[in-house]
């Protein structure tokens, strides 16, 4: 009946190609050959946000660092995104002080909620050419109930500092060019960027500082060695005394028990073949502002650097023929007055949704660390948290907005990710156009 870690009737992902962020993602990162012995202080499998980020630190302080990575940098949910550079986690102040208490709550949320900043002063520190853009984004309101959820959490980060506002009407609509949404919450702390652009970028930095990248290294094995960890890919063995594990939502069996903290979801994209004509460019987004919205399954839309108009939501990616028919669809909902575009960039990805929608930290196995589970807020989020697990790797005294722990199982994981993606697409292609 199952699918191992995808539904059943998800297929399978897309090359990165087919995504739109690779037609201006520019120069990968050098690879290296690994030899057929390697050593090295710390180990990070997965070349994601995550991964690269731990990897940079890592290499700036000095470390022997090795980075492997299965495919190629950005492969994964990096190269696949939405490109929105959002604080925190999608959960409210008052649901995040209320899961993680008094100890956690208060750091989760100025930390969290600042990481937008740690991305801008990255981009700035390194020069990486990613097209960041700092119109601010929006989230619209899709009813009554969901703009005062809104308006209330607006209160919330007003309160504790946040540039967040809210607008509504004439001035939304001159905004978004669309009379769909009445409300909109705008949080001036986030930024969009090209997302493929901005991991490799921060990949080719890592490496002008002595971090070796070897791509189309697939982690066999992962086995204890003393106090450290070997690993075994099919050309190298390589000893490591501490190993960050940044697979998240791309986890396989290599840690027993690891993967089984999430539930893989899809969110996939849709965009045109060619920048929009200017003419359409100032009715749909006028202000090139990236905008999502409060549906139970969310759309959103941005465009790309060059003006590729961007659509997508939650779910695994439809077929051609049914995601051409979704997209057009979707814009008829949003944008009534748009003709029919030719769409020629289809792509997903896989997102780790936790049990609690938020972030874990977990130690699987004695020296190895890893944070899963980005429920959706992947860029920002991992800036941070790449950062700390490389002190930790390194030995640091850190005090984390979470509480450091063992695995644990998402419950009733299977069933739910059938659940979820038999849910997902009936929401998607009914009631979220009602």
């Amino acid at each position: 009946m199952f699918n191992g870690d995808r539904p059943f009737i998800s297929g399978q992902e897309s090359e990165i190609h087919h995504s739109m962020w690779s037609a201006t993602g520019g120069e990968r990162p050098e690879s290296v050959s690994l030899a057929r012995q390697e050593s090295c202080d710390v180990l990070i499998i997965g070349g994601g946000f995550n991964g690269v980020t731990a990897g940079l630190h890592c290499a700036e302080r000095g470390a022997k660092t090795i980075l492997v990575e299965a495919q190629e940098i950005g492969s994964g949910a990096s190269g696949r995104n939405a490109g929105q550079v959002n604080p925190g986690q999608f959960l409210s102040p008052e649901q995040i002080l209320r899961a993680l208490g008094p100890d956690y709550g208060p750091l989760f949320l100025k930390e969290l909620g600042g990481s937008p900043d740690i991305v801008r002063q990255l981009i700035r520190d390194y020069g990486i050419d990613c097209a960041a853009d700092e119109r601010p984004i929006i989230r619209c309101s899709t009813t009554p109930q969901k703009t005062r959820e809104l308006e209330a959490q607006a209160s919330d980060w007003q309160a504790l500092g946040a540039n967040v506002q809210m607008v509504y009407g004439s001035e939304l609509e001159e905004m978004n060019g669309s009379t769909r949404y009445k409300a909109a919450l705008i949080d001036h702390r986030g930024f969009t960027l090209q997302p493929l652009a901005y991991v490799r970028g921060l990949a080719r930095a890592a490496v002008a500082r002595g971090l070796r990248i070897s791509t189309g290294s697939k982690v066999t094995s992962l086995e204890p060695s003393g106090s450290g960890w070997i690993a075994t890919t099919s050309d190298t063995t390589i000893k490591a005394d501490k190993v960050i594990l940044s697979t998240n939502a791309y986890s396989n069996d290599l840690v027993p028990g690891f993967k089984e903290e999430i539930m893989p979801l899809g969110a996939f994209g849709i965009a045109t073949a060619d920048p929009l004509p200017l003419e359409w460019r100032e009715r749909i987004l006028p202000h090139y502002i990236a905008m999502w919205d409060t549906h139970k399954i969310p759309l959103w839309f941005r465009y790309d650097p060059v003006g590729r108009l961007h659509v997508g939501s939650i779910g695994f990616l439809p077929i051609h023929s049914e995601g051409d028919n979704w997209v057009n669809r979707a814009m008829k909902f949003v944008y009534p007055f748009a003709p029919t575009f030719k769409w020629g960039y289809r792509w997903s990805g896989t997102l780790g949704q936790t049990v609690d929608r938020l972030p874990h930290l977990v130690e699987p196995r004695p020296g190895i660390y890893a944070t899963i589970g980005c429920n959706g807020r992947g860029i920002a989020p991992n800036a941070y948290f790449g950062k700390m697990l490389a002190k930790i790797a390194l030995g640091d005294d850190v005090v984390t907005p979470l509480p450091l722990r063992k695995s644990t199982k998402y419950p009733m994981r299977e069933i739910a990710l059938e659940a979820y993606d038999a849910g997902i697409r009936f929401y998607r292609n009914t009631l979220l156009f009602t």
